[in-house]
């Protein structure tokens, strides 16, 4: 009897598929990879991507291309809770494989003090961009977190809420109040205003803000993220959020 230690044709073709250098899947992510190894030093890579085949396929093969460099990788979405995947590890840089249309990887590197690299928009690298964003540390939680665009604090009732602003050794309570702020380097500018209290406009690099009688709305860019009760601070960071096309 003849015998042969051929593998069958599909095992064969399932392992040349396998060592498929997984750069091929995606041009941009050759690029990628060298920058986040440079990036990378001894910390992690997060890898944020969407729920899509593409995007899930496309954050495999860099996390495989970064494991053949030894640089530890994390996958995060966008759903809620996914960052904390992310908790106690040193994040060195955050890969955007989700596209412009997202703001979740620029708020989790800005949130984490690490450069966002992005594919580039033509055939050269581009400038690193720095923009300025805003912190929110809870007073009782002692968790930060970064708005990009803007900050707005509404009462659920108006009439029977009530804001305490304090800025610059100045203290205001304001009934039926609201707020909102945006940045500009180092300064905030934050108009707020109530009930009985005409619209006033402000410039200052750190407020707290604290809600009482009544439930209110916290609005971090265009996402309310929590029914906000206690108090909390707002501070400029000048270049909080690096953005580095590759």
């Amino acid at each position: 009897m003849e015998t042969t230690t051929d593998a069958p044709g599909f095992a064969r073709s399932r392992r040349q598929r396998s060592e498929q250098d997984p750069a091929q899947i995606w041009a941009p992510l050759a690029d990628l990879t060298e920058a986040a190894v440079a990036a990378a030093g001894s910390g992690t890579v997060a890898i944020t991507r969407g729920f899509d085949r593409n995007s899930r396929q496309r954050a495999k093969a860099l996390r495989d291309l970064l494991a053949r460099r030894d640089v530890p990788a994390i996958e995060v979405t966008p759903a809620p809770g996914s960052d904390r995947l992310l908790a106690d590890v040193a994040v060195s840089a955050v890969v955007n494989l989700i596209g412009a249309g997202s703001w979740q990887p620029y708020r989790l590197a800005a949130q984490l003090r690490a450069p966002v690299l992005t594919p580039k928009p033509g055939t050269e690298p581009g400038d690193e961009v720095s923009r300025d964003v805003i912190a929110l540390a809870g007073e009782e939680s002692g968790k930060r977190d970064v708005a990009l665009s803007h900050v707005a604090v509404r009462g659920d009732k108006p009439a029977e809420g009530r804001l305490t602003v304090s800025f610059d050794d100045t203290e205001q309570v304001i009934d039926g109040g609201w707020l909102t702020a945006t940045v500009t380097g180092d300064q905030l500018s934050v108009q707020f205003g109530g009930q009985e209290q005409d619209e006033r406009s402000i410039n200052t690099g750190k407020i707290r803000i604290e809600a009482s009688d009544a439930p209110h709305r916290l609005v971090r860019d265009e996402l309310p993220i929590a029914d906000f009760e206690g108090a909390v601070v707002l501070s400029a960071e000048p270049a909080g959020l690096k953005v580095r096309p590759v």
